[in-house]
């Protein structure tokens, strides 16, 4: 008989991908006003030069690592890699960069036991454990762009007749 393992406190499995229930829960929670989240485009995919600002939310590709800890138990550690694209035509850093990356540690700190999985709150923990910058150079602009790598460790329970 095959296992059916849902995540632990529900009666589902996982029902979106984590970097769509990152992404969720930064745009639905972003407080500043500069910029404000209006003028944010928030995407899954791949920076394609428009506008100012962007923040993308992707897959990583760090294996997900899985542990049984107990008869039908197992913790699974994800990582979503979180893009900021700040663009403009000037050599100086827009100071919007850092406004961006903070929001996004507050959000994700302040948030770190109630990322929605399941159906359920607080049943995971998340937390940034790596931030990159780097500057992107043309003879027109300049683009930084900020990388953060998120770890969602979260638990599933097998719920399969023993």
């Amino acid at each position: 008989m095959s296992a059916t393992w849902v995540v632990a406190g529900s009666t589902t499995d996982l029902t979106e991908r984590l970097s769509t229930t990152i992404k969720n829960l930064v745009s639905s929670n972003w407080s500043i006003t500069n910029p404000a989240s209006a003028d944010i485009r928030f995407l899954q995919d791949w920076w394609d030069g428009y506008g100012s600002y962007q923040i993308h939310f992707r897959e990583s590709d760090t294996p997900v690592s899985i542990q049984n800890v107990g008869w039908r138990y197992r913790t699974y550690d994800e990582y979503v890699m979180i893009h900021v694209f700040v663009k403009r035509i000037a050599a100086q850093e827009p100071p919007e960069r850092a406004s961006i990356v903070r929001e996004i540690q507050r959000i994700i700190s302040q948030n770190k036991d109630q990322l929605l999985l399941g159906g359920v709150k607080r049943n995971s923990l998340m937390q940034i454990i790596q931030v990159n910058d780097e500057v992107l150079s043309s003879a027109v602009t300049n683009v930084w762009h900020s990388i953060m790598r998120v770890r969602i460790h979260y638990y599933k329970v097998d719920v399969s007749p023993p």
